[in-house]
């Protein structure tokens, strides 16, 4: 388990975070997300042991990781946000130069290299200068330098940023295959990925931690009416006026062959799928909008 401990962290006279507290479970993929400046690079740097607390405390594994920093950070893996890349070795070359740094032994790095760059899709480029390598390839050619010590945990801090929507896609594929076997943390600007990869969000704003749970929850939390489109077999005026008098249902909409609904809980949905129901989408808004109800009117 990892356990920030009423963490803040000053620069000078600005506190970058403030009293934070959270607990991410060992197996966990957890997104951190908040506006710029919020202190989620702070928060990660301070995990991945490269800052210190100002006050408080990080246990990871139940160890300080201020007394245990150098046993603790093998097995961390970090992806910083513009990883730099030495230019002139190969990738083969750059990969185990990181691994025998973290001792690999000599008869089994060339394994593990091949391993990592068939994983990111780079296996037919081993042999090639890092300096050749396109922004994308240079970003999966980071992942498996932070991959290289198998390490336990594992820390993304916007993977995907400034990336085509192909290169984007198959980052999340591989973070999605890390997941069931690492614990992951996630920083990111993008709700819809966080949404599609993290088990728990912690949304993070002026250096404080505003909500932390599932997305279901926070939706709940936040988002008090869900919305549904529902399309009908046949229009009855009978099911209509049920509806109408049901407490927590209202119609938003009633099209030729489909109608809205507004509601507060799903159990309110019970004579609509007593119908025949030709297909049933959910409008609810994204984690997005739990976001900007959090801190979006504050950074306007």
């Amino acid at each position: 388990m990892i356990e920030f401990l009423n963490v803040s962290k000053y620069f000078g006279r600005h506190k970058a975070l403030d009293e934070v507290t959270i607990r991410i479970e060992d197996g966990a993929t957890i997104g951190i997300v908040g506006p710029n400046g919020a202190g989620k690079t702070t928060l990660i740097r301070l995990l991945c042991g490269i800052l210190n607390p100002s006050e408080g405390q990080i246990l990871i594994g139940g160890k300080d990781l201020q007394k245990n920093s150098s046993e603790i950070k093998k097995i961390i893996g970090y992806l910083p946000e513009e990883p730099n890349l030495y230019e002139r070795p190969t990738a083969g070359e750059l990969l185990e130069y990181f691994g025998l740094l973290y001792g690999i032994p000599k008869d089994k790095i060339n394994q593990k290299i091949d391993e990592l760059l068939d994983l990111v899709g780079l296996s037919d480029r081993k042999d090639w200068a890092v300096s050749s390598f396109s922004k994308g390839m240079r970003q999966r050619l980071a992942i498996s330098r932070a991959l290289i010590h198998d390490p336990k945990i594992i820390v993304f801090d916007e993977p995907t940023m400034g990336l085509d929507p192909l290169t984007s896609k198959k980052i999340r594929e591989f973070i999605t295959t890390l997941k069931k076997e690492k614990t992951i943390i996630l920083c990111t600007h993008y709700m819809y990925e966080a949404e599609q990869l993290c088990d728990k969000i912690a949304i993070i704003d002026k250096g404080k931690i505003k909500a932390y749970d599932t997305v279901q929850n926070l939706k709940d939390a936040y988002i008090k009416e869900k919305t549904f489109r529902i399309g009908l077999k046949e229009m009855k005026e009978e099911l209509l006026n049920k509806i109408s008098l049901t407490k927590n249902l209202r119609i938003e909409k009633i099209g030729k062959d489909y109608i809205i609904l507004k509601t507060k809980s799903y159990k309110d949905l019970k004579y609509i799928l007593e119908e025949e129901i030709t297909y049933f989408e959910d409008l609810t808004p994204s984690l997005e909008e739990v976001f900007i109800k959090l801190v979006g009117s504050k950074n306007d």
